[in-house]
């Protein structure tokens, strides 16, 4: 049987670790990586292909993504984009509109979110996942699955101070974000990629998955 990964946003922290564990899992056949000319960097394998696209003119052929599991990981800070209008670009239009080509075609879409995302708040960052979300609830995406993880714990080449100090108190926090407050537990790129990867090969339920629901076993 042919099972198909899609991923688009594979440079990004979650993304990596997603492409990782396709890579290395078995279920999988044939996997696709779609973004800028910076995917050429990855080691060739013998089940991946990289197709190097542009987000604001998308032109490929559509026909890998029938039947396929779709993850989708785009994702920047307002430091990087230097405005609100290039994050929401990145973090929304270019998702929604690659989401788009995958109605009625894709077995899952499974979305890196963020915690608090809802299309009211009135933080930029939270209400443009949150406007992701409802966008993406509007098309025929098979399973959609909507990753909503707290702050996530990763090496990464830009410095993001708020993240640095979570991650040097990550132990004392995971040990006191218990009961209700669980979902605000961090994480790490590679426990949430791995979880991402295992849900969609599962097969399992649609929806919004927090911390807890992440099936890190």
């Amino acid at each position: 049987m042919n099972n198909t990964a899609v991923i688009i946003g594979a440079t990004g922290a979650v993304g990596n670790e997603i492409l990782k564990e396709v890579l290395n899992q078995d279920y999988y056949n044939k996997v696709y990586i779609l973004g800028r000319k910076s995917i050429e960097r990855f080691p060739d394998n013998d089940k991946l292909e990289k197709i190097v696209i542009d987000f604001e003119n998308l032109d490929f052929d559509t026909d890998i993504l029938n039947s396929s599991d779709v993850f989708a990981a785009l994702g920047t800070t307002i430091k990087i984009a230097k405005t609100k209008e290039n994050q929401k670009k990145i973090d929304l239009d270019y998702t929604v509109n690659f989401a788009k080509l995958c109605e009625g075609k894709v077995k899952s879409f499974n979305v890196v979110s963020a915690l608090g995302a809802t299309s009211k708040s009135k933080n930029f960052y939270t209400s443009i996942k949150g406007k992701l979300e409802d966008e993406l609830s509007k098309l025929d995406l098979g399973n959609l699955r909507i990753y909503r993880p707290s702050l996530l714990i990763a090496k990464r080449d830009d410095k993001r101070l708020a993240e640095e100090m979570f991650m040097k108190f990550s132990p004392i926090f995971k040990k006191i974000l218990e009961g209700r407050f669980e979902k605000y537990k961090p994480i790490e790129v590679a426990v949430l990629g791995k979880a991402i990867v295992k849900n969609a090969i599962s097969n399992k339920r649609e929806g919004v998955y927090h911390y807890s629901d992440f099936n890190l076993s």
